[in-house]
């Protein structure tokens, strides 16, 4: 068990629930209720998929206690107990019309009982990479109960939430950026590109082998003694159940620190006489690795680089060699509950090993925006331009 404690007193009101033989217990100010419940359900749903897709919690009970803003605006995992500031959780404002805002109260749970599995059943040793097995791990496990709470669809709001923090952070960086794997406590690398990242390696080896390989990980170094883990172990875990044709997705993702500039450059759109819409999508797809001062760096080991000019441009697209899988979307549109909403027509990984690339696509409805990386789960440094209304 770490050696971590949490001390918290007041006149606390208590609202008590279980899930399966685990009590719930939050600790609230009085009149502080608003999200109680919603902090509740993030206990239950966290609990039941980390449960079943990691390992069985170790405790009897989870409580969350409130504390004033004036301690500041974060929440901290203990064992089974989480200090949750007023600020994020308890007096947080959320709006369920809006599709766009976040449910914090929620979203924050959800990460915090997480952390009772990395950083209290997996606890790393404290060298380089320590807080991908807390925070990244963490981040990704909340991810995943979002998704399954919100739908797909509200991913792409957290996911380039994600990537626009980890962009504004590495500019801001004064020694070195270090690959994911071995940060240094860098919170925009550890949380923002982590929690894109190992969300990003779940879509492209699948969310149960990518789990299946994480409960093994923890079946291996749950309730170490010293020496403990380390990133280096649980990337080769990773590694291990990733297929041979994915294998750069470990080395660009984890090993090194490898961007995108993707971009949607013509789209045309028309109606078929059978009903159905042909779309033709001219993309642009880049890739570069960067030094640790940010540099970029086109070619690889044998010197082999990816050049690509347009006629009349002065300047050529340069990109390390290309062998990617890169998604392409197409999107329409629906209403649900009176409020109109995007709907997924076409989402498909394509093979690219050039620069620039066209593909035609036959959808069933109207598409109304198409996208390559739509969801933005490649570190894209302009996500901006990576989808286009037609």
């Amino acid at each position: 068990m770490l050696n971590f404690y949490a001390f918290n007193s007041g006149k606390y009101e208590v609202k008590k629930d279980k899930w399966n033989d685990v009590n719930i217990e939050i600790y609230y100010h009085k009149g502080h209720d608003y999200n109680v419940d919603r902090m509740i359900s993030g206990v239950k749903k966290s609990l039941d998929y980390y449960t079943k897709n990691f390992s069985p919690y170790q405790h009897k009970q989870v409580r969350i206690i409130e504390f004033p803003r004036t301690g500041g605006g974060f929440a901290q995992s203990f064992a089974n107990t989480i200090p949750f500031s007023e600020a994020i959780g308890f007096i947080a404002a959320v709006d369920d019309e809006d599709k766009d805002a976040v449910d914090f109260p929620f979203s924050v749970t959800s990460h915090e009982v997480a952390h009772q599995w990395w950083a209290h059943q997996v606890i790393g040793a404290n060298v380089q990479g320590a807080t991908l097995l807390s925070e990244s791990l963490s981040e990704y496990s909340s991810l995943k109960v979002l998704e399954h709470t919100y739908g797909k669809s509200q991913m792409r709001k957290f996911l380039k939430d994600a990537l626009d923090s980890y962009l504004q952070g590495r500019t801001f960086e004064e020694k070195k950026e270090q690959p994911l794997m071995y940060n240094e406590n860098q919170q925009y690398i550890h949380y923002n590109k982590g929690s894109l990242v190992l969300y990003a390696l779940s879509d492209f080896i699948g969310e149960k082998k990518m789990n299946d390989a994480l409960k093994n990980y923890i079946s291996k170094v749950a309730y170490q003694e010293a020496p403990y883990t380390n990133s280096i172990e649980l990337v080769n875990e990773l590694r291990a159940a990733t297929p041979d044709s994915l294998q750069y997705v470990i080395n660009d993702m984890f090993e090194t620190i490898t961007l995108y500039d993707n971009r949607i450059e013509d789209v045309t759109s028309k109606k078929l006489p059978n009903g159905k819409y042909e779309v033709k999508i001219n993309f642009e797809v880049a890739k570069y690795k960067a030094n640790d001062d940010g540099k970029r760096v086109f070619k690889d080991k044998n010197g082999k680089t990816l050049t690509y000019k347009k006629k009349g441009e002065k300047y050529a697209v340069e990109s390390y060699p290309l062998n990617d899988y890169v998604e392409i979307g197409i999107f329409g549109e629906q209403t649900i509950k009176d409020k109109k909403t995007e709907k997924e027509l076409y989402l498909k990984k394509v093979k690219v090993n050039k620069i620039d690339n066209s593909v035609t696509i036959i959808v069933n409805e109207n598409p109304i925006e198409v996208g390559v990386d739509p969801y933005n789960k490649l570190i894209d440094t302009q996500s901006d331009d990576n989808r286009r209304k037609i």
